[in-house]
């Protein structure tokens, strides 16, 4: 089996400082972190589906160590004390510090404070393409902002194939060092509409289930209309970030707005797309790439967010395929094993159509 994973992001393997991913219990997680002989412990993977409750604040503040902890899904973090003392975080939107909660871009913006670079990153990187290459994968399309891409320019060894996909606010960046060599292939270009179910970010067309809120609007249709125009301006395509039913509507708009001449953009997970949403979107030459795995891994936090009736929409990708969408996988490193998402959708679609939308697309020469 050849697969192309379509949405990945390999620095997050850098972040593993601990295996918060295998841990049980908080209590066990606190005992990795304790055994870890940094001062300054940056992990990623943990989710209460393992560890039993959510992590919080709390949790960590008897350990003497400075933690930045992300959630499996990377859109929501928890921090301690320490930490929060260090790096002098202080209460906004985006920071709860009862909970020690980080949200959207001011986590990313502490965890890209803390995480690894130069020769670590680059050792991570090859290390991951070792294993995806292990795994039968044959090309990654991963998400970079200009320092990521410079490293891999400077890799030796390319295991796999690498489509580097820019973040907008680097794209310029990323644009000039992909054009500068020939082993790369230039994506899409990444724009986060909304954030996470788990996080309960994700942004949608009536309240979660659990709490008041609908999740959060990053970009509005108009501020997406003149991104998409921009880029098209330069030969770029667009890849949105899109998890809930409003944040699809918003990306709908924007292209209806726009009315791009290039096909192809990406909706990246649309995990809450309806039918007619669905159908607009293959009027519009739109490409949706979506994660089965998702489904299995993430079961018990949709059910508890989203109420088991919402729960049955998730990740449509049936009826997505019955409506001829354009549409591939990747597995967003959740988890980070092609495998777990295929037999999920192999059992859905059958296995031609799943090993089509695994990579299949890419052998026809279709979307690059």
């Amino acid at each position: 089996m050849r697969f192309v994973d379509a949405h990945t992001h390999m620095e997050l393997l850098a972040f593993r400082q601990v295996p918060a991913d295998r841990a049980g219990s908080v209590e066990e997680l606190k005992r990795m972190i304790l055994s870890s002989p940094r001062d300054v412990v940056l992990s990623w993977g943990w989710r209460e589906e393992t560890l039993g409750e959510p992590l919080e604040r709390k949790h960590l503040e008897d350990i003497p160590k400075a933690v930045l902890l992300l959630r499996m899904d990377a859109h929501v973090g928890v921090v301690n004390g320490r930490l929060i003392e260090m790096l002098g975080l202080e209460e906004s939107e985006r920071f709860d510090p009862e909970r020690g909660y980080l949200y959207e871009e001011e986590l990313w913006k502490v965890a890209s404070t803390l995480k690894p670079r130069g020769r670590e990153m680059a050792h991570v990187l090859t290390k991951g393409l070792r294993d995806a290459s292990s795994m039968g994968i044959v090309e990654v399309h991963d998400f970079v902002d200009g320092e990521l891409a410079e490293i891999y320019a400077g890799l030796e060894e390319l295991p796999v194939r690498v489509i580097l996909m820019p973040y907008y606010e680097d794209y310029e960046r990323v644009v000039e060092v992909v054009r500068g060599l020939k082993k790369f292939q230039l994506g899409w270009v990444k724009v986060f509409v909304d954030g996470s179910i788990g996080a309960r970010t994700a942004y949608l067309k009536e309240p979660y289930e659990d709490t008041d809120g609908r999740g959060v609007l990053l970009k509005s249709h108009r501020e997406i209309a003149s991104i998409i125009e921009r880029l098209e301006s330069e030969g770029l395509r667009i890849s949105l970030h899109a998890i809930g039913d409003g944040a699809v509507e918003e990306c709908l708009k924007a292209f209806e707005t726009a009315r791009p001449k290039l096909p192809y953009h990406r909706i990246e997970h649309a995990e809450l797309i309806t039918r007619e949403q669905a159908l607009r979107a293959k009027e519009l030459q739109l490409l949706l790439c979506l994660q089965p795995n998702f489904t299995p891994f993430f079961k018990e936090t949709y059910i508890k967010a989203l109420g088991k009736k919402r729960f049955k929409r998730i990740n449509p990708i049936v009826m997505l395929d019955e409506l001829g969408v354009d549409m591939i996988f990747g597995s967003d490193m959740m988890p980070f094993d092609p495998w777990f998402g295929f037999d999920y959708a192999k059992a859905l679609l059958g296995e031609r159509k799943a090993k089509y939308y695994y990579g299949g697309w890419r052998d026809e020469g279709r979307y690059l």
